[in-house]
């Protein structure tokens, strides 16, 4: 068995370049994995039909644990690739991330719980970027066989690179249709409206929708031990304005292992 988790957790490394901070992923309120090392990889790669503003990257390994039956926290390693011509591959971020559940699980209408992260930059000269906190709630909601969760989050830079003032809004939503444990399908959007008080015209704002394919198996089905899970999700996402890229290509790959 341990020899089945260090290879896991290298197949995950090299899975993650050593690059950037992946944003187009859903954080579920009632996932606190109490008991269990959760090992994650996030990445995104963007397409344009300009070259200027396609090859963009961004890529993370996490390390995470339910501290209590209601704190959840995560170690992230970001990785970023700016878009355009011979851009590096640089490792941008160390985050802290937490989230707090504020309900149980079914007591009321929705499940709640609050997001904070903290985000420490790596990077200095030309590709300097800020520091940065985010924060907001994590909503679910389960009616029938499908699922629905809600980000909605709130980040203000911080340190002498930063390259807005003001707090910036963004939020994503995930419709998911419980078929089947291994495969389900499910709907995403993302976006970004920029700085409250001075967002720009709808137009002018990021906004990605597409499907996505989420599923799990355990680890005795994939004949790897008796205990654990492997977790995957794979989309595309769509562009649905002038300033979001014509295409991403998001996926997550996660395992959870019991200790």
């Amino acid at each position: 068995m341990t020899r089945t988790i260090l290879a896991l957790t290298t197949a995950l490394a090299l899975l993650a370049p050593l690059e950037a901070r992946a944003d187009f992923h859903i954080h579920y309120p009632d996932e606190i994995d109490l008991g269990e090392l959760e090992i994650e990889h996030n990445g995104a790669a963007q397409f344009d039909r300009m070259p200027q503003n396609s090859g963009a990257q961004s890529y993370t390994l996490e390390f995470g644990t339910g501290l209590t039956s209601w704190w959840h926290s995560e170690l992230e390693f970001g990785f970023d690739r700016d878009p355009g011509f011979n851009e590096p591959t640089l490792a941008t971020q160390v985050v802290t991330e937490n989230s707090f559940l504020l309900t149980e699980p079914g007591e009321y209408f929705a499940d709640v719980a609050m997001y904070v992260e903290y985000g420490q930059s790596l990077t200095t000269g030309k590709h300097a970027g800020p520091n940065q906190v985010t924060f907001g709630p994590l909503i679910a909601k389960d009616i029938g066989r499908t699922t629905t969760t809600i980000n909605l989050f709130l980040t203000r830079q911080l340190g002498p690179d930063q390259t807005t003032q003001g707090l910036d809004f963004s939020y994503a939503w995930q419709t998911r249709w419980n078929l089947w444990a291994p495969l389900s399908p499910a709907v995403e959007f993302y976006g970004d409206s920029g700085v409250v008080g001075s967002s720009p015209r709808f137009s002018q704002q990021e906004l990605l929708i597409g499907p996505v394919a989420i599923g799990s198996l355990s680890m005795y089905e994939l004949g790897l031990g008796h205990a654990g899970k492997l977790k995957y999700e794979l989309g595309w996402l769509f562009g649905a304005t002038q300033s979001s890229p014509n295409g991403t290509l998001r996926w997550k790959l996660e395992v959870e292992i019991p200790f």
